[in-house]
């Protein structure tokens, strides 16, 4: 469920200028990688009507598109005609055209349609797209004023930078395109102005005979982007000389559950030196933020993350100062690295899950293995670069659980993950899983071990079943005092499911309907794509399986199982939803508080530094605009977050992303 993947394949549809396409556009095919393994290909070619020709799928455990688009272009190189049709990402109906005639541009998918007058120049940018999109618009941009065009629905990208590199003796450019989405993104190209490579530590689309320079791309490209986030660090970092006080503030107590009014917090570098009911004595430079009006918190957790380092100023400006890392690449020892020294703005990485799978046709992106011992060693191996947990994933042959788990366990690390393909989540319990993550999982305990959980069977059975489920049956009061017995926790990722069942392309994503207007165009057009392919006629069926989801989650809560809040989502924005999903649920706002706060500091053993605002604890804190203990909504108003003893205006960190602060 990984967010880097629209941010790759930016929705481009490009007019291209007949200067560029000189050049005969000879076909090219790709291939396209999941970290290190082969998922799929791209090909680029130009039929014999002379349409521009793209093809784009791979397999995501299942998922992922399979996308056939055609271009055609007027004598200026203008877009006359495109055509895009199959199916996306969770397998929902591709159909989208774009046509530009006498002055008249109009367009229309599934999730949208529109039309402007129009001299035909501008780029249309489609909601499914091919890198040949990105290679259309690269010509263009190189030969426009300024590097810089116009798009259609609106806004305006850019080429940023441009740098030649030689790599393995091939002369290519590394090209930097701003407009689409929070960051810059990257591509590779060669002398021809044809895309080279598209590399990143998730996705690579490059072809067969160059496959083996992934890795040094990826590292050129690397230092490129720590430069910009280094620089917006740098910028948008205030390091008191001194104290710094928050006056007359509403303090939640996060171990009490409770809201303290009027007090007076004191900060003196990375510690929280005080905490009065009395305004104290100030010594010189003491920095002064008022809390009138507003509440203070400890910094936020947010349970179930795959970090990327453009995630950091996201999750800060949302209050979001600890993360759980649930599965990556090695690459996250670098970027927790850089959170750290605030070489890039971002939170604490408080969990590193490594994650294993077996190898095979649904495999996750990741580490994969073929026996026990592999695994074995693997779970040693992360050990020692200082993970803390593992995580399953769902092609794992349930016989290897047991001897994961305990390898673990010898090495005191937890481990958790989806419950593998046919075996029920009980018996993952009783073989040494010590967490759940995804609600799902523990759906499916009341469906088959015969469901092949390997593909998108394991979101589409639980919303074609889980309204029936009894929750005050024999059976599921069974599981819950097994997990309870077992000291077993969920990290349920809700919201996730909201979207994914009751919503069709063309509708919001309800986990980020309330922020939309705040995004910058391009991005906000994303989450109109729908969810999972709804059958007619049972829409209210799968609505009611997403608000029986809900109601697993209070009963869970009120009979003692750990909820460890968390979202597999945008980064700060998600965990907002999560927090007031699980008050719509039934959880009073001041235990879902605790639960991201003091809980989840407990989960990872250190609720002696973190999670709630006492003398002497680490200064991550968060000041909010209104009281979330009253209206959990709140939450979204954040004012400032402190991390370290640093004090970052969320107004600024959103504002460098192109985003608006909250109205």
């Amino acid at each position: 469920m990984k967010t880097c993947f629209p941010l790759l394949l930016l929705a481009l549809l490009v007019s291209c200028q007949e200067s560029g396409l000189k050049k005969q556009y000879t076909s090219k095919t790709y291939q396209v990688f999941m970290r290190d393994n082969l998922a799929g290909s791209h090909t680029s070619s130009m039929d014999s009507l002379g349409n521009y020709v793209y093809t784009f799928e791979f397999n995501d455990r299942g998922r992922g598109p399979e996308i056939l688009e055609k271009i055609r272009l007027d004598k200026a190189g203008n877009i006359s005609y495109l055509e895009i049709t199959g199916v996306n990402y969770l397998k929902d109906t591709v159909a989208e055209t774009y046509s530009y005639l006498n002055g008249s541009a109009e367009w229309k998918s599934t999730s949208e349609a529109g039309e402007k007058v129009t001299d035909g120049s501008p780029f249309y940018s489609s909601v499914n797209s091919t890198l040949g999109d990105n290679e259309m618009l690269i010509r263009h941009l190189l030969s426009a004023e300024n590097h810089t065009v116009e798009l259609l629905p609106s806004g305006t990208a850019t080429i940023s930078n441009i740098e030649k590199i030689t790599v393995d003796f091939i002369p290519l450019r590394l090209v930097e395109i701003t407009g689409f989405g929070f960051t810059p993104f990257y591509e590779w190209i060669d002398e021809d102005d044809r895309i080279f490579a598209s590399v990143s530590s998730w996705l690579s689309i490059i072809s067969e005979e160059h496959s083996g320079m992934i890795g040094s791309l990826l590292e050129i490209q690397k230092k490129k982007e720590d430069a910009f986030f280094a620089s917006l660090a740098k910028e948008l970092t205030e390091t008191p000389e001194a104290k710094t006080l928050i006056q007359n503030v509403n303090l939640f107590d996060a171990k009490n559950g409770r809201i303290v009014p009027s007090q007076h917090v004191v900060v003196n570098g990375d510690q929280i030196e005080s905490i009065s009911s009395v305004a104290p004595n100030l010594s010189e430079g003491t920095k002064i933020i008022d809390g009138t009006g507003k509440t203070l918190l400890p910094g936020l957790f947010d349970n179930h993350c795959h970090v990327q380092k453009e995630d950091g100023i996201l999750h800060l400006a949302a209050g979001v100062t600890s993360v759980r890392d649930m599965a990556n690449s090695m690459e996250l020892l670098e970027i927790k690295k850089q959170f750290d020294e605030n070489s890039n703005i971002g939170p604490r990485v408080v969990t590193l899950a490594g994650f294993i799978d077996q190898k095979g046709p649904f495999a996750g992106p990741g580490l994969t293995i073929t026996n026990v011992a592999e695994g074995e060693e693997a779970i040693q191996n992360y050990k020692d670069h200082g993970y803390h947990q593992i995580k399953l994933y769902s092609s794992i042959d349930p016989s290897w659980v047991k001897p994961l788990a305990q390898k673990a366990h010898d090495l005191d690390m937890k481990l958790s993950g989806h419950i593998p393909a046919h075996m029920l989540a009980e018996d993952a319990i009783k073989d040494g899983f010590d967490e759940i993550q995804h609600v799902n999982m523990v759906a499916l305990n009341f469906l088959s071990d015969t469901i092949d959980t390997r593909t998108p069977l394991r979101f589409s059975a639980v919303a074609e079943n889980t309204h029936n489920l009894d929750l005050n049956g024999p059976d599921f009061k069974a599981f819950v005092q097994l997990l309870k017995e077992k000291e077993i926790e969920i990290d349920p990722t809700v919201s996730i499911f909201e979207g994914m069942f009751s919503t069709r392309a063309g509708e919001p994503d309800p986990q980020f309907e309330a922020i939309l207007d705040r995004l910058p165009i391009q991005v906000r057009r994303g989450y109109y794509s729908g969810g999972l392919p709804i059958p007619e006629g049972k829409e209210q069926q799968y609505k009611d399986s997403f608000a029986k989801l809900l109601k697993i989650l209070e009963n869970l809560h009120s009979n003692g199982v750990t909820l460890l809040p968390g979202t597999d989502a945008m980064p700060g924005f998600a965990l907002h939803k999560e927090l007031e999903n699980y008050v719509k649920a039934g959880i009073p706002a001041n235990e879902v508080l605790q639960l991201a706060t003091i809980i989840s500091a407990k989960n990872v053993g250190m609720d002696d530094r973190l999670g709630s605002v006492e003398k002497g604890k680490m200064a991550d804190l968060v000041l909010v605009d209104g009281n979330p203990v009253e209206n959990i909504s709140d939450i979204r108003r954040v004012e400032l977050t402190i991390k370290d003893g640093k004090v970052f205006d969320a107004k600024e960190l959103y504002e460098s992303l192109g985003i608006q602060h909250y109205k």
